[in-house]
């Protein structure tokens, strides 16, 4: 199976689905991981190209802890646009190059707004990637894939229908998570915060609800196309 997940900026996935990333991975499946922006715009201490270096860097670092491949679809922090027409196109290409069989993204009602809009750039652009009129230069996808949303940062307004074991895998998402050193910095220095023990923390919680150590938690979109009686996680 092909799994495409895609959050708005280096980080997002390691922090809400890296371990369920990585249990696929163990499971012989293909993994694309796919930041939206450069995370161009975090830092107090580099400019905004010097620090989408490093971010790129530190993503694509994250992504071979995993096993994972690594893509960027190269949008500006803080003007990610469902309504954007470049950003539709590059979305819609985006699926007709990876053909996923389940896409992973964010949740609508999230933080802040590049998270929302990532969501409802998966969910508009992957229906749009099977339409063969639809010309980018790619050939149509021949489905409408499944939508997994992940959880919420910190996990606010979020209630799982569906749980993934993740204590075996807990470890590696420390790493990949730890991977983005820079972000880390920004984290603790624009919001106060301990990233990495806050995911684990939330990662804790979710366990206690589905009865294991640790945990990340899902909830399928059940459209008309997108549900299935098959499950599609670990």
């Amino acid at each position: 199976m092909r799994v495409l997940a895609v959050g708005a900026h280096p980080d997002d996935l390691e922090i809400l689905c890296g371990g369920t990333l990585a249990r696929f991975v163990q499971d012989g499946h293909e993994v694309v991981m796919c930041n939206a922006t450069l995370g161009n715009r975090g830092s107090f201490e580099h400019t905004s190209e010097e620090i989408a270096r490093i971010r790129l860097h530190e993503a694509r670092r994250a992504a071979e802890l995993a096993g994972a491949t690594h893509v960027t679809l190269g949008f500006t922090d803080g003007e990610v646009d469902a309504g954007d027409d470049e950003q539709r196109t590059a979305v819609v290409e985006l699926v007709r190059e990876v053909r996923p069989d389940l896409i992973i993204t964010h949740s609508t009602g999230d933080y802040m707004s590049d998270h929302d809009e990532t969501s409802k750039l998966i969910f508009d652009c992957s229906f749009h990637a099977t339409l063969p009129l639809l010309e980018t230069g790619r050939p149509h996808h021949d489905t409408v894939t499944p939508i997994y949303f992940m959880d919420t940062v910190m996990g606010l307004g979020f209630h799982p229908a569906e749980y993934v074991d993740v204590t075996s895998t807990i470890e590696t998402k420390v790493a990949m998570l730890e991977a983005h050193a820079s972000q880390l910095t920004w984290l603790r220095d624009h919001d106060g915060i301990d990233v990495v023990e806050q995911m684990r923390a939330v990662t804790r919680f979710r366990g206690l609800q589905c009865r294991v150590q640790y945990a990340e938690g899902f909830t399928p979109c059940l459209t008309w196309l997108r549900a299935t009686a098959r499950r599609l996680l670990p």
